[in-house]
């Protein structure tokens, strides 16, 4: 998995960016393109997305908007671009504080959500993305990320993911070493 891209952003399109590393040029999707400086040097964060149709690389400019996403995601019915255009019209704390309050009717502006998919957003993730101190619950380290995307690919559900990624010692650095143990305990659940 790509965990983050850093280089300058070549052009920005609607919906993405382009970053040039080393000769290399990505596309990346991402919620704001207005907010990535233009010839610049910088970090944008990343997801990537695998379908069975397509494959693509959505991005970030910080760690709470990913963080965001990727709860997002995890709700039932709430595909990649759904979760990007909800970030498109709202920011992470406004989406945090509408989730964790209840407000459907904010949820319901939001592109791509009706009364059904607020509801869902609302029952999966009210409590989970705040912690005590009102911030955002701490993220995981990249190779638990990296772990947690792969296993989401492989059609484990999030609540499983998190519960044997905590079991997991949390100085790990390798990856695979992360995937190959979470999917030990997960075949154990089944």
């Amino acid at each position: 998995m790509i965990y983050s891209l850093q280089g300058k952003i070549t052009h920005r399109h609607l919906h993405d960016v382009i970053i040039s590393i080393q000769g290399i040029s990505y596309q990346v999707l991402v919620a704001k393109p207005e907010t990535f400086p233009l010839h610049q040097e910088v970090t944008v964060y990343t997801h990537q997305v695998f379908r069975e149709d397509d494959q693509y690389l959505v991005g970030f400019a910080t760690l709470l908007e990913k963080d965001v996403f990727l709860q997002l995601v995890s709700v039932k019915g709430i595909g990649p671009k759904t979760a990007l255009g909800m970030l498109t019209k709202a920011e992470p704390s406004a989406l945090i504080s509408a989730i964790n309050q209840g407000e459907i009717t904010f949820l319901r502006t939001l592109p791509g959500i009706g009364p059904k998919a607020a509801s869902q957003i609302i029952l999966d993730l009210k409590g989970k993305l705040v912690s005590d101190e009102g911030m955002i619950k701490p993220t995981l380290f990249p190779p638990f990320l990296e772990a947690k995307d792969a296993l989401k690919n492989l059609g484990f559900k999030a609540s499983e993911i998190d519960h044997v990624l905590k079991q997991l010692p949390q100085d790990e650095k390798k990856s695979e070493v992360i995937i190959r143990s979470a999917l030990k305990m997960l075949g154990k659940v089944s």
